[in-house]
């Protein structure tokens, strides 16, 4: 699989994979203080944050399995400083995002197009926050509800901010 990865590409999924976890660290204590009263993810508060940097990756490196890779360097990663380490849930939370926008950004041809990252950076984050609301937390159907509207939101405004960041890199050529 990572053969089809040029070095430049994995330099850039691995360097877009950094920023995701230190902006995931940084920010997520911030989240929780409103999210864990309310016993939801803090994920799905914060993840459109973190979540960004995944759709980015995505979008630069445009080859299937980048948000795969993506997410599994980010699990890794999380496992081996034993950040929030709940084994092999830690490894699905953070690899499925990352498929799941690997399968949706075929739709999108134009990266430019800020729809594309209204729609992949929620639906990374939404997916992400479903997982741990579901597998970790085991919440009843009105909370999981609850979480994917709370992940729409951040994740939109997210996407916002994966556009802000892509189209001046785009813009200045440093993309391609």
């Amino acid at each position: 699989m990572l053969q089809k990865f040029t070095t430049r590409d994995l330099i850039l999924i691995a360097s877009l994979a950094g920023m995701g976890f230190v902006a995931k660290i940084l920010i997520s204590p911030l989240f929780k203080m409103i999210s864990m009263p309310m016993m939801v993810p803090g994920g799905s508060l914060a993840g459109g944050f973190y979540m960004l940097w995944l759709v980015l990756a995505v979008l630069i490196v445009p080859k299937w399995g980048t948000g795969l890779l993506f997410g599994l360097l980010q699990a890794l990663i999380a496992i081996v400083l034993g950040f929030k380490n709940q084994g092999l849930l830690t490894l699905v939370s953070y690899v499925l995002p990352g498929l799941v926008v690997d399968l949706a950004r075929p739709f999108f041809k134009n990266p430019r197009n800020l729809l594309t990252h209204l729609v992949l950076t929620p639906l990374a984050n939404m997916t992400g926050a479903g997982v741990v609301a579901i597998l970790l937390f085991r919440h009843p159907l009105q909370a999981v509800l609850i979480v994917l509207g709370m992940a729409l939101v951040s994740g939109l405004l997210g996407g916002f901010v994966s556009w802000g960041i892509y189209k001046p890199l785009d813009d200045y050529g440093v993309i391609k």
